[in-house]
This record gives C-alpha cells, sequence and structure tokens, in this order.
C-alpha cells in the first residue's frame, strides 16, 4: 500500500503526513516506490541529494540509516545515527538506533538507558523499528552475557506483542541454555513493603513507575529511598531486580551484597551473594591467562626427530589448507605435548596416572622473512613453566631461549581445576572414563579448591576464608557458583560434602507442605522432598524444571514421575521417560527407560516411532549392527508414512553412512567374500580430525583443538 497523508511517517514522529510533512509527500511516495523495488542504492543517492535541499528531516534520517545498513556503508550509521540524535533528541527512531549501537559497544546501561527514553516519551502505538530495536538490543546483550538486562527486555516484547513468536523463542532458548546460570535465570517476584514500614507510602510511590516499563525512574526513587532506610530487603532486592534489568552491572552488584549483609535468612543471603559474583565477568575473581606461546627453532630437523620418538607427544592430523593463506604457509606438523606417557592399557588406570594435555605444538618451517618456529597453543598459566622444563629436556639448545607469549583470554581458574584435559589409552571405554573424570572432580572440589586463592575472599583460600565469620556467606556463595558451573556436567557432585569439608552448614530437604513449591528459586528446586508432591504438583514441577533445563531437579521429579501409577499414560510421564533415557550414564538404564516409554506409548494407543528413533543412536554407540538392522527394517515397514518418521531415519542413515544428504547410497566397502552389508556389527567410521580431550571421537572441524 502506498503512502498518503493519512500515512505515519516513516521518519517516528508520530504524527501522520498530513500533520507532519504534507509537502513533502511527493518524495516520500517516491522514495516508498523505490525501496519497494529493492533499488537500495538509487533510493539512498536520491535520499542524500534531498539532504541537500532538506536537512535534517526525521523522515529522511531514519530511512538512509536502514539503506546504509542494506548497501554495505554500515561505517557510516553511527555519524548519522549521532547526528539524528543532535537534531532530533526525543525522536523514538534516533533513540531506538542510538541503543543498538550503544548495545553493540558493550554499553548496555546506556543502551538500555535509550530504550527507556523513547519508551518514556512515546504516546500511542510503538514504532515497528522501535519495536525491532529492543529485539535487537535484547539479542546483543545475552550474546554478551547480560542475562538479566537481555531477559528482561525479550519479556517486554512479549508484552508489547503477543502474537510476534520470535521473543518467545528467544526466551526459551535462553531458560534452556546451559550457558546462563540458574541463577541468573530466575525472576524474583517484586517484593512488597511491610504493612507496618512508616515509609509505606514512598516505597509505593518509587515503585509505580514499574506499572507503565520504567525501569528507570523507579530505579532513582528506590536508590534515593535507600538512602534514608538502608536496612530494608524488600528495599535493596527490588534495586537489584531493576538495575539487573537496566544492564547497571555495577549497580545490580552493589545492591545484591547490600542485601546480602542485612539481617536476612542465611540461604537468601548466600543467594543474593551469589547472584552479584555471577554478574560479574569474573565471578571469583580468580582469572587466570590462556596463552599462545611461540619460540624460535634452531634445529627443526632435532625437534622433529625429538617429537617423533618422546612418549609424551603425539602426532595429530590437520588440514593444511585451513591455516594457509597468501602471506603464510601452513605449519609441516602438530602434536600434543602431554605432561607423562600415554598409558599402555585401560586396565588399572587412575586418574592420576592418565596423560594431561598441556598444549597443542605446531611446528612451521623457515620463511624468506622469518626464521622456523613452534607454536603452542591453548597453554594455561600454571602450565607454562612445567612446558618449559618439557621442551628443555626434550629438544634442549634447539629451540631458542627467547619465549613470545600472546594472551588468548582469560579463564577462571577454579574452572580450569575441574578440567579434565586428558589423552586417554584407547581401549578405555566411556563408562569407565565417565568414572574417572568424577573421580578427579571429586578429588579437585575436596582437596584442591578449597586452597585456591580467590579475590573474591580477599585473597584468602577458602579453607583460609572460613576461619572468619565474616566470610562465612562468601564462600558459601562461592560453592553456590561452582554449583552452577557444574549443574549440565554428567556425573554432578553432592557439594554439601564440601560444604562439610570446610565445617560449613549443609542444605537440607525441603518439605513442600511447609514451603510451596511454586515460590522456591530454581537453585532450591532439587531439595524438594518429591514423595510429598501431589501427582498434578508433580507434574507442573517437572515442566517447570524442563523449561528451565534444572538438570539435578530433572532427575529427582522425572523418576518420581515416571514412578507415579497417577501419572500412567500422560503426556508428562512420556516426556519424563525421554528425558531419563537421554541423561542415563549408563546405556543399559537408558534403554530400559526407553522400553517404558514404548510400552507406556503402546498403551495408550500411540505409536511407539518416537521410541524407536531414540534407541537408534544408543544401538549404534553400542556397536549393535543387529539391533540397528532390526529397529530400521521396523521403522520402515511400521512408521514410515508417519509425519517426520521418515525425515529422522534419513538424518540416522546419513550419520552412520549408508546414504548420502542427497539420499543416494554411499559405496560400502566390501566383505571378505565380496558381499556389500548395509547393516554391519561395526561402528561408523570415525571422521578425520583432530582428537580432542572431550571424547575418543576425532574433532571433524579444520581447526586445532585448544583446551579453552
Amino acid at each position: 500500500m502506498s503512502l498518503d497523508v493519512y500515512s505515519h511517517c516513516p521518519g517516528g514522529t508520530g504524527k501522520k503526513i498530513k500533520f507532519c510533512c504534507p509537502d513533502f509527500l511527493g518524495e516520500l511516495q517516491k522514495i516508498d516506490r523505490m525501496l519497494e523495488g529493492e533499488q537500495h542504492l538509487a533510493c539512498l543517492q536520491y535520499i542524500e541529494h534531498l539532504e541537500r535541499q532538506h536537512p535534517d528531516r526525521p523522515c529522511l534520517l531514519a530511512t538512509k540509516i536502514a539503506l546504509l545498513r542494506m548497501t554495505g556503508r554500515s561505517n557510516e550509521v553511527a555519524a548519522t545515527v549521532t547526528h539524528f540524535l543532535e537534531k532530533h533528541p526525543n525522536n523514538p527512531i534516533a533513540l531506538a538506533e542510538s541503543a543498538i549501537l550503544q548495545a553493540v559497544a558493550r554499553n548496555g546501561r546506556d543502551a538500555v538507558g535509550a530504550l527507556q527514553r523513547l519508551l518514556n516519551s512515546s504516546e500511542g502505538p510503538i514504532d515497528r523499528r522501535v519495536y525491532e530495536a529492543i529485539g535487537a538490543v535484547a539479542e546483543i546483550l545475552l550474546n554478551y552475557g547480560d542475562w538479566l538486562a537481555g531477559r528482561a527486555l525479550l519479556q517486554l516484547q512479549m508484552v508489547m506483542a503477543e502474537e510476534d513468536p520470535h521473543p518467545v523463542e528467544m526466551l526459551v532458548g535462553i531458560n534452556r541454555s546451559s550457558q546462563v546460570p540458574l541463577l541468573l535465570k530466575d525472576d524474583p517476584p517484586i517484593a512488597t513493603c511491610p504493612d507496618d514500614a512508616p515509609w509505606k507510602a514512598q516505597f509505593e510511590e518509587a515503585m509505580a513507575p514499574t506499572r507503565k516499563g520504567d525501569w528507570q525512574g523507579a530505579a532513582e526513587k528506590l536508590a534515593a529511598l535507600a538512602e534514608e532506610v538502608s536496612d530494608s530487603p524488600a528495599i535493596w532486592r527490588n534495586l537489584a531486580t531493576l538495575r539487573g534489568w537496566l544492564a547497571d552491572r555495577d549497580g545490580c552488584i552493589e545492591a545484591l551484597r547490600k542485601l546480602a549483609a542485612l539481617d536476612v535468612p542465611l540461604e537468601e543471603a548466600v543467594e543474593a551473594e551469589a547472584c552479584a559474583m555471577l554478574c560479574s565477568d569474573d565471578p571469583l575473581d580468580d582469572s587466570m591467562e590462556m596463552n599462545n606461546l611461540r619460540r624460535e627453532i634452531q634445529d627443526v630437523e632435532r625437534v622433529q626427530a625429538a617429537f617423533s620418538l618422546d612418549s609424551r607427544t603425539l602426532q595429530i592430523p590437520f588440514d593444511p589448507s585451513s591455516f594457509s593463506d597468501e602471506e603464510n604457509p601452513p605449519p609441516t606438523s602438530a602434536y600434543l605435548l602431554l605432561d607423562r606417557p600415554i598409558p599402555q592399557s585401560a586396565e588399572g588406570i587412575t586418574w592420576e596416572s592418565l596423560s594431561r594435555v598441556l598444549g597443542q605444538a605446531m611446528i612451521y618451517g623457515r620463511q624468506t622473512d622469518r626464521a622456523a618456529r613452534m607454536e603452542i597453543i591453548g597453554v594455561a598459566a600454571s602450565d607454562i613453566e612445567r612446558i618449559g622444563a618439557l621442551l628443555e629436556e626434550m629438544v634442549g639448545d634447539a629451540l631458542g631461549s627467547e619465549t613470545e607469549k600472546e594472551v588468548l583470554a582469560h579463564v577462571s581458574a577454579s574452572q580450569e581445576l575441574l578440567q579434565n584435559k586428558w589423552r586417554p589409552p584407547d581401549d578405555v571405554t566411556p563408562e569407565a572414563l565417565q568414572e574417572l573424570a568424577k573421580e578427579y572432580r571429586r578429588n579437585a572440589l575436596l582437596k584442591r579448591w578449597p586452597e585456591v586463592k580467590l579475590g573474591t575472599l580477599d585473597g584468602k583460600s577458602p579453607r583460609e576464608a572460613v576461619q572468619d565469620k565474616v566470610y562465612r556467606v562468601r564462600v558459601l556463595a562461592a560453592i553456590l557458583v561452582l554449583d552452577c558451573w557444574l549443574e549440565q556436567m554428567p556425573g554432578g557432585f553432592d557439594f554439601d560434602e564440601l560444604r562439610s569439608e570446610l565445617g560449613l552448614p549443609t542444605l537440607g530437604l525441603i518439605d513442600p507442605d511447609e514451603t510451596p513449591v511454586d515460590d522456591l528459586p530454581l537453585v532450591r528446586l532439587s531439595r524438594v522432598m518429591v514423595e510429598k508432591l501431589s501427582d498434578e504438583v508433580l507434574a507442573d514441577s517437572f515442566r517447570r524444571s524442563v523449561a528451565f533445563g534444572v538438570s539435578a531437579a530433572l532427575k529427582k521429579f522425572g523418576q518420581a514421575v515416571v514412578d507415579r501409577p497417577g501419572l500412567q499414560g500422560d503426556e508428562v510421564q512420556f516426556q519424563a521417560y525421554r528425558y531419563l533415557s537421554q541423561t542415563a550414564e549408563d546405556p543399559d538404564a537408558a534403554l530400559q527407560y526407553i522400553e517404558r516409554g514404548r510400552a507406556a506409548t503402546l498403551a495408550a494407543n500411540h505409536s511407539c516411532a518416537p521410541w524407536d528413533l531414540l534407541e537408534l543412536p544408543l544401538r549404534l554407540m553400542r556397536s549393535e549392527g543387529d539391533e540397528i538392522s532390526r529397529l530400521v527394517q521396523h521403522v520402515q515397514q511400521q512408521h514410515f508414512e508417519e509425519p517426520g518418521v521418515a525425515e529422522a531415519m534419513m538424518r540416522f542413515l546419513v550419520q552412520i553412512g549408508v546414504i548420502r544428504p542427497d539420499g543416494t547410497p554411499t559405496e560400502m566397502p566390501p566383505e571378505p567374500d565380496g558381499s556389500v552389508v548395509v547393516g554391519a556389527d561395526q561402528p561408523p567410521a570415525e571422521p578425520e580430525g583432530i582428537w580432542t580431550p572431550d571424547g575418543q571421537e576425532s574433532g571433524g572441524g579444520k581447526k586445532l583443538w585448544t583446551p579453552d
């Protein structure tokens, strides 16, 4: 539909063209036709021509910004937005574009501040570009790890446009993401003022702006009230929430720590302090460097010979084309550097005897203007000295004495401690490796982590800090941070063991008769006494755990759901069987859950195809060719016409190498008698690539693995 005098001005003025710029209707119609015809470059040139005659018109500036992006002139966007904002400081499109630029520049607080300004100044329907800007800023903040503000903006979008599925889908993905700590997924209820507080009227006046989305105004009034009433948990709790929504990290952390220091229940204080830690870029203030090291090679042949013979190195394949460019040739070889030789067999191994990867060394030959060199990537600061000693022992003066260091990133020393970067023997089973990882993690948490110096404890170790009651909440909060980090790791760990080790109070079970489950923070869900829950509350609690990816609670609620006779045949029970089968550490247990789920589904007169498809990858992992053939034939004969089944089966057959993505059969290697077997009782060949410590599969990518 073409523009007319009753159309709204495209410059975000909020007025119809008849009352905004009726003299400019012809030019706007021409611009609109060019946009519809996707004549973006010509349209931009026309706007620049018009600007010389009609400078600073909002309609031209707003359209110009969009066209600059479309035509690849993004470097000019910032200057145009700045000019737009200077000439029209309250224009919603100018503010929206400014918010996006601030978010990209990692000025989250300024970005949300600009959105607040435009929302507070807007009257009537929200402009489409303003709505889109809110979503864009939300996504940028989430990409930078500003979870509180990003989630709040998505929820704001959901209120503005209930019919738009995008913010809902984004929010669901964030809530289920293992990258977001549980403590930062919660939506704490807005605290109410105690009825007997003499300052109740001031509190309610301060919170009133939140009803129209004015978070900034409410935060400012609450902060002023906090100066008069400094010991109110309700004030500091709400101030922390509002500042989190506003991407005011420092202010949010301050409010959370004020709350933790007040006379509140210990668990509430610990959770507030842990939230404050997780809002920081360095939660435990124990940052350490991850580095690339470079050393010149004086004698390439000697280094190559030493690396090929020493049992503490392992040559790894790589794709040279992924490293080469016009100026720099690829490395000639690549090796893993290990702290000890790889055990010959998995028999009798312990986590102490496994080889740990110190880094990945790449050897480059001499170039015209550059000496031969070795680059070692992914080296933790704590391993630099050990690598130096290893190289000195292996090759001596074949390397130059100077080491160049390039800092790649900073990681938490506590998180690095929990990484088991092993190169196990080839015959180790996944189950055995998982048990070794659990043993290693338990030792690291109970024996080594308590001795790590943490900045959040003023440079003390947890074992030192617990001697002073002043640090009790902070040590408990640091443990809760570790718990959040390990939430998604297989095997789990009972952090009450660590609390007991340090002489701290442990966390007990929660009686739902005393504390309603709906009122519990996500981090407490796994402690609920499930046997006291009604079928309805149990099912709702399981669904809530699914929605937010609460791993520990999911296992507990899921097992209770499948064991409840009252939920037999309910969709929530099928969902619980699926989850338990996908997360079971023992493949036999996983198959049992699949079989129970299949039986329950058939009893409810539903198709068992989803369970057959769920079973196939497990059989593949166990190299059970006969079972794979049986399942494939069953699905093809009984379920192939059901929605989605053919597509799922195609994906599986591509995965195991029976067919290509285009549906044509692959050429299978002949058996000794010359026959070709499709359902061979052998696992599929591993793709070529670089071994990674996460498992025995090849990485399959073009780049070398790096420990971080």
